[in-house]
């Protein structure tokens, strides 16, 4: 991962120790990160199929009879 200079030379200066836990503590924030915006779009993707299917007028009721069909 590349960092500016003064980023670097503080984390140089860390301990082997204090190394590891700057290490886990900046994998979890870059997964917290990642899932954040894999839900986004996740959230997103639902919101446009949603929208659509109004559009093409499929409305909750009719959705709700269609499901009720197939039982």
């Amino acid at each position: 991962m590349e960092v500016d200079d003064a980023v670097g030379k503080i984390y140089r200066s860390f301990s082997p120790e204090s190394k590891q836990q700057f290490n886990q503590t900046i994998s979890l924030m870059l997964k917290k990160a990642v899932n954040d915006a894999t839900f986004a779009e996740y959230s997103k993707l639902l919101d446009d199929i949603s929208n659509e299917a109004l559009k093409n007028g499929l409305t909750p009721e009719i959705l709700e009879e269609l499901l009720a069909s197939n039982d």
